[in-house]
């Protein structure tokens, strides 16, 4: 009797263990929990299979295309790209970022021998949102040339977008391109105010500060004074 008692507590221990390891196991996965909100306003609950992002794309579109699951262990996959979505928000938080990661569908500026003005869509990181403007970050792949020959490397981008530009607000354009004469009729005179941003003694200090930050978030304050000096 006293045996068979031990066998049940054994199997009842064992059922307690297994249970507690499929809860961490699923616990484990959260960090591949997103919601998906489709172009046609619908939300998709479900967890990463695959992502987009540039380290995992050597072979396909960066930044474009991923596939996810209903549950973590769920063999059923729904494959997704930028032009189905409008935003990813991961649903872990973070002591460093507590409203949550959110990556959104844009339309990254993307210049072209044969086109100034085009665009790809593409999937990119919300930074920080600003009264005017949003700044973004992504990874993708470049090739890098030297004495050796050249070799593929992964970079990270930051970029703007404009939050006046009506239904061509969907636009993230890169520091360079924005001091460029790509935005010259859309944003008079941004060309030559960001290429002056980091000139001058109020430029060095301006510079030293976005080094320190190591991201595009300076570009949001350079946006709010070019706006403040076109009103004056």
């Amino acid at each position: 009797m006293a045996m068979k008692k031990m066998l049940y507590l054994a199997i009842f221990v064992c059922g307690l263990w297994s249970g507690d390891a499929v809860a961490q196991k699923t616990k484990d996965q959260e960090y591949r929990h997103v919601i998906v909100t489709l172009i046609s306003g619908e939300k998709v609950d479900g967890y990463l299979k695959k992502g987009w992002h540039a380290e995992a794309s050597q072979f396909k579109k960066s930044n474009y295309s991923f596939k996810m699951t209903p549950a973590p262990d769920s063999k059923e996959t729904v494959k997704y790209t930028a032009d189905d979505v409008l935003s990813i928000d991961y649903t872990e938080k973070y002591e460093d970022n507590p409203d949550g990661i959110r990556w959104e569908a844009h339309q990254l500026a993307s210049p072209s021998i044969s086109n100034r003005y085009r665009t790809l869509r593409r999937l990119v990181c919300l930074l920080k949102t600003g009264e005017h403007a949003s700044v973004y970050w992504w990874k993708d792949w470049d090739v890098e040339t030297n004495a050796r020959g050249q070799r593929r490397r992964l970079v990270t981008y930051y970029g703007i977008r404009f939050h006046d530009e009506g239904e061509e607000g969907e636009i993230v354009y890169t520091p360079f391109l924005v001091s460029s004469v790509l935005l010259k009729d859309k944003k008079p005179g941004l060309k030559e105010f960001s290429k002056n941003w980091f000139k001058g003694k109020e430029g060095k200090a301006r510079k030293k500060e976005a080094k320190e930050d190591g991201d595009g978030t300076w570009m949001l304050d350079m946006y709010d004074a070019y706006l403040q000096k076109k009103g004056e």
